[in-house]
């Protein structure tokens, strides 16, 4: 069966839409997974490089990134301070970028990272890749089926209110645009793609139009 990557507007039910598809599917659905392969590829504690990829794409580290050499801030021992001396501008020059990754995270790096691990995982079967862009990364893949799953905004508000009955309606919907301004930027930062563009979706399906239970059934019959 094909690799699925799901992507998904806040309070759209898309996500209890893709737990239960992956488990209608019997699919290993992948979500925090993705975070602990990147924390492992980069020595870096899975709290840091989710803190990292919810901001990082908009804050001053991820731009600093791009234009100077972040190094100066890693934190080294003694010994690797002594190294560091020791090693002339010339030789550090040599040393593959990838040596210099290790205990440390930038822009560049997880961009890397993610691209690495989702890829990766677009070989198994039976997989389902929530979010961080894996509807870019795998889209030239064939047996990929990539998904969007999308909700009117009256309707978004009132799922939310459901998990969070004191929020009024302007409350409900500041937190979805924020929320989705997060997951624009994101893919704008990392992979230069319009979000919202249809072209890199394969359905899109809109759970103000299709029921919760109608839209599982639908897509476990398009993906089996």
């Amino acid at each position: 069966m094909p690799v699925i990557t799901i992507s998904k507007e806040f309070a759209s039910g898309g996500l209890e839409i893709a737990k239960r598809l992956a488990q209608k599917l019997n699919y290993d659905y992948l979500d925090k997974d993705i975070v602990k392969q990147v924390a492992d590829h980069t020595k870096v504690s899975q709290q840091e490089v989710l803190e990292f990829e919810e901001e990082g794409h908009i804050n001053v580290k991820a731009y600093l990134s791009r234009v100077i050499d972040l190094d100066i801030f890693k934190k080294t021992s003694k010994d690797d301070e002594v190294r560091e001396i020791e090693t002339t501008y010339d030789e550090r020059d040599k040393i593959p970028y990838s040596f210099d990754t290790q205990g440390w995270i930038d822009s560049d790096i997880y961009r890397s990272m993610i691209c690495k691990v989702i890829s990766e995982l677009g070989q198994r079967p039976n997989v389902m890749i929530a979010g961080r862009g894996g509807q870019c990364i795998l889209r030239e893949q064939s047996e990929v089926i990539n998904i969007r799953i999308i909700a009117a905004m009256a309707d978004r508000i009132a799922r939310l209110q459901i998990e969070n009955p004191d929020l009024s309606d302007a409350q409900a919907q500041k937190q979805i645009d924020a929320m989705d301004k997060k997951s624009r930027e994101y893919i704008k930062f990392y992979f230069k793609e319009d979000w919202n563009d249809p072209n890199l979706y394969d359905v899109i399906i809109n759970t103000s139009r299709v029921s919760d239970d109608k839209t599982v059934e639908w897509l476990a019959g398009l993906c089996s």
